[in-house]
């Protein structure tokens, strides 16, 4: 019986492997499959602030990201996907008195419809973009300090900021648990 299936195993394996290679979206496939309720439309305060709202169209009062609550700035605008536009990073401060020691970062890339979606999310100290980017998705430099009281002067734990076509978001390379920073602070 094996030597019967012997001459069917290379079609076998062949067809695994077509099935194993997922389709990764292109930037437009995922915009047109994001829900409404989880695009974003990017828009900077009137009074030349750095203060930003990143909220689904048409909310802009109800959105925690947004510029009447005045804890959303912009981090910078580099273009991730390498298509032209600049995108947006936002760092988010949690409360009124905000957390200097590990912000909420969000990144967003434009979908060219005025509307971005989110390929960033994590709580850090700083994220960096390359100063050029030639080709899309490039890796992230974050930073994330300990925020335990006493430890302000402590040395920032550097991050690798990989992107993952799979998931359409930039992951950390390896994970890091957040209170992972503190634990080798005396």
């Amino acid at each position: 019986m094996a030597r019967a299936l012997f001459p069917f195993l290379p079609f076998f394996l062949s067809a695994g492997t077509c099935f194993a290679a997922a389709h990764t979206q292109t930037l437009q496939e995922r915009c047109a499959n994001t829900a409404v309720d989880d695009l974003v439309v990017i828009r900077a305060s009137p009074q030349g602030h750095e203060t930003i709202s990143a909220c689904p169209p048409g909310v802009d009062g109800e959105c925690i990201y947004s510029l009447t609550v005045g804890q959303t700035y912009s981090a910078g605008k580099p273009d991730l996907n390498a298509d032209g536009r600049p995108d947006q990073l936002v760092k988010h401060f949690g409360s009124n008195y905000g957390d200097v020691d590990v912000v909420h970062y969000l990144g967003f890339v434009q979908c060219g419809d005025g509307t971005a979606i989110n390929v960033l999310e994590g709580q850090f100290k700083d994220v960096i973009a390359p100063v050029v980017i030639t080709e899309p998705w490039p890796d992230l430099t974050a930073t994330r300090g300990c925020a335990a009281s006493g430890h302000e002067e402590d040395p920032p734990q550097r991050i690798k900021l990989s992107f993952n076509p799979e998931s359409y978001r930039y992951e950390e390379d390896p994970k890091l648990d957040p209170a992972s920073v503190c634990i080798s602070s005396p």
